[in-house]
């Protein structure tokens, strides 16, 4: 039982490691290439297939019965997961898995032996397969593992155990293309040399450094035919995916203090008869905002007020109202005992019969079996499936109550020592006995009444009324921009959003709002959202589409770049033949000085970012006055210092080897990338799916 519950109490869905991480490189970029008119059951395409509404739902149904298994179906946030696995795991399928098939990669039967129980366990088997004391791949819990997944009758762990044994197989095909593609990488000594130089060989200069800024624009122009040329010798610099930016105004809805006052009242009105009540624990249940906490507390578990009043007073005292963090709390002791931290107890865990009434009937005979004198441990070895713990006579040693599911963990700990008890659990039914108990000291379960202070219909009319009034009289954006000047709200931008999107900034499942984006006309504003605990206003300033940013929407950027470029032509030419002194006396400068500089410095201390300056002063001899136009001005400088670290024969082999490493590292970026690119992938589930 213990292995099993292993692999559901991990409370994550088991990906492959490298997989989850590199496929993401594969599905970044959802819109790649143009859009393409998709049949009406089309959610998306991959690889020139479209993907449809079928299928994809069919691929959700598979991991949501993937994660029922594993015990998380019931998590509200597994939905976006599952959603995003499925979608996953249809690009692995038509964008990776052909290529894997064209290079003839795959994992035979032998080899997946190896590597689930053999001397090559993959990274997924060690991680739920090893000794928790020491760290170590035990092939013994694997083996126990599959011994207890033959004689489970519970259906979810063979679905489990089918996922982890196909993820390892992705696992280890994945790694073998990882090592087929590193393995063509090279790296000569040459480059090797030139990168130990690029680093080893450093500089100190004297400059000054006439800035942009101080210089005018005067006589200075960028003309349409200088952008246009620009523009067509960069455009791949301005390729875009589909997306939207847009402008917001929030106002929190938060609980007035009118709100407050009432909640203090309604619980105040209420505390004599929760003092009155023969039951805390049911009143408490019944008049709570929190369902009741079952669980018996240590003194150290409570804090506060709570800790405080529950190791002082008696049953028949009442912790009278008091807030705590926008909620308001009163309470009662419900019960005491006196509880260990710890206990043992050995099991049987009853191999099922035909039907639930025969195993009970099965475990009653054994229950009274054991009771007339009858061996534990013949009995575990006959009837149990827990074959790890009927190796030690049933024996569980040791655990906590929050160790084992509810119903074992509770009957174990509020059992005396000794007895013997029929327990039911998920796994099935027990015959357990409590063999010993830990020292005991007192614990207590509180009756608490919680109520939290929420903003009321009134106060939600009222706020809403506030962003309201800016929305009947913002028709455009502009005017949306003045209204929410004239109330003091400050709008945040949010910029490439995407169709798929669900959070929006610091907004959280902001779908409405980004559905709405995406079929807005530019410059209009939007209802009056709710969304986060915020009512929510957005005007659309951009809806970008698929392909490259036209022109005009990067003109005033692409000018200021071709003007700081012919600012630095002219610059240069004024300086042309100073040196550094004749520099600093024309344009009233300063000397400086700057130590230290290589080819591959980013940062030059003093001076700031300036790859530029780091390039030519690395080519520079020493002596030598040169000028070079760098990002914040021109720079007029003379090395001072040079000195050249000629590397070493072993110095030149390492670094050869470091960037062999480094680049079998990037392989796998760079193939996945590649395959992403020639598959096209175009993901619409956001129009249509949620």
């Amino acid at each position: 039982m213990a292995v099993l519950e292993q692999l559901r109490s991990k409370g994550a869905l088991l990906s492959t490691v490298i997989g989850i991480a590199l496929l993401s490189f594969v599905v970044g970029d959802f819109f790649t290439g143009n859009r393409s008119i998709f049949s009406s059951d089309d959610i998306g395409e991959i690889g020139g297939k479209g993907i449809s509404y079928t299928e994809y739902n069919g691929m959700v149904d598979y991991y949501t019965g993937i994660y029922t298994a594993m015990g998380r179906a019931t998590q509200t946030e597994a939905t976006d997961e599952i959603r995003e696995q499925a979608w996953f795991a249809l690009v692995q399928q038509y964008a990776v898995e052909p290529e894997y098939a064209h290079l003839g990669l795959e994992v035979s039967k032998d080899e997946l032996f190896d590597l689930v129980q053999g001397r090559h366990p993959s990274q997924l088997a060690m991680q739920y397969f090893s000794d928790p004391n020491t760290g170590n791949f035990d092939r013994a819990r694997v083996l126990q593992y599959l011994q207890e997944l033959e004689a489970n009758p519970n259906p979810d762990a063979k679905t489990t155990w089918l996922y982890v044994e196909k993820e390892i197989i992705n696992q280890r095909i994945q790694s073998k293309m990882l090592a087929l593609v590193g393995k063509s990488l090279y790296a000569t000594s040459a480059e090797a040399q030139a990168s130990l130089q690029n680093n080893a060989s450093t500089a100190d200069i004297e400059y000054v450094v006439r800035n942009f800024s101080d210089a005018g624009d005067s006589g200075i122009k960028v003309s349409n035919r200088d952008i246009k040329k620009y523009y067509k010798r960069n455009k791949k610099r301005y390729e875009q995916t589909e997306s939207c930016d847009i402008e917001y105004i929030t106002i929190d809805i938060a609980p007035s203090p009118e709100d407050n006052a009432a909640v203090k009242e309604w619980i105040e009105a209420l505390a004599p008869q929760f003092a009155a009540a023969q039951d805390a624990y049911a009143f408490a249940a019944q008049h709570s905002d929190v369902a009741a906490d079952e669980v018996y507390r240590k003194q150290s578990e409570l804090q506060g007020a709570m800790a405080a009043f529950a190791f002082e007073k008696t049953a028949a005292d009442l912790l009278h109202p008091f807030e705590e963090g926008g909620i308001y709390k009163m309470a009662r002791i419900a019960s005491i005992r006196y509880l260990p931290d710890s206990v043992k107890a050995r099991h049987i865990l009853v191999r099922a019969r035909s039907s639930m009434d025969e195993t009970r009937t099965l475990a009653d005979s054994i229950k009274k079996a054991l009771q007339r004198g009858a061996s534990f441990s013949d009995l575990s070895d006959k009837y149990s499936i827990d074959q790890a713990a009927s190796q030690k006579g049933g024996d569980l040693g040791w655990f906590g109550q929050q160790a084992m599911v509810k119903p074992f963990g509770d009957s174990c700990f509020f059992a005396p020592k000794g007895k013997f008890m029929i327990v039911e659990t998920n796994y099935g039914i027990h015959v357990v006995q409590v063999t010993d108990r830990g020292r005991e000291e007192k614990r207590v379960q509180l009756a608490v009444i919680q109520r939290e202070v929420l903003p009321s219909k009134t106060t939600r009319t009222q706020l809403f009324g506030q962003m309201n009034d800016i929305a009947v009289k913002a028709v455009a954006r502009q005017e949306f921009l003045d209204a929410a000047a004239e109330k003091n709200l400050i709008p945040r931008t949010a910029s490439r959003i995407t169709i798929n999107d669900k959070d929006v900034h610091s907004l959280r499942n902001a779908r409405e709002l980004v559905r709405w984006a995406w079929k807005a006309k530019e410059g209009k504003v939007s209802p009056v959202f709710e969304i986060d605990d915020r009512f929510v206003l957005a005007a659309l300033v951009i809806h970008r589409k698929d392909g490259f940013t036209p022109i005009k929407q990067v003109r005033d950027e692409i000018s200021a770049l071709l003007l700081q470029e012919k600012k630095g032509e002219a610059l240069l030419n004024e300086v042309q033949g100073l040196d550094v002194a004749s520099a600093a006396g024309r344009y009233s400068l300063t000397p400086l000085s700057a130590a230290g500089i290589n080819f591959a410095s980013f940062y030059i201390a003093g001076v700031g970012v300036e790859p530029k300056l780091a390039g030519a002063v690395s080519a520079t001899p020493m002596g030598q006055t040169a000028a070079v136009a760098g990002s914040a001005g021109v720079y007029v400088y003379r090395v001072t210092d040079a000195r050249q670290n000629a590397p070493d024969a072993p110095a030149i082999a390492e670094e050869r080897r470091r960037l062999q490493r480094t680049a079998a590292q990037r392989a796998g970026y760079e193939a996945l990338n590649l395959l992403r690119t020639s598959a096209k992938i175009k993901d619409k589930r956001g129009e249509t799916l949620f």
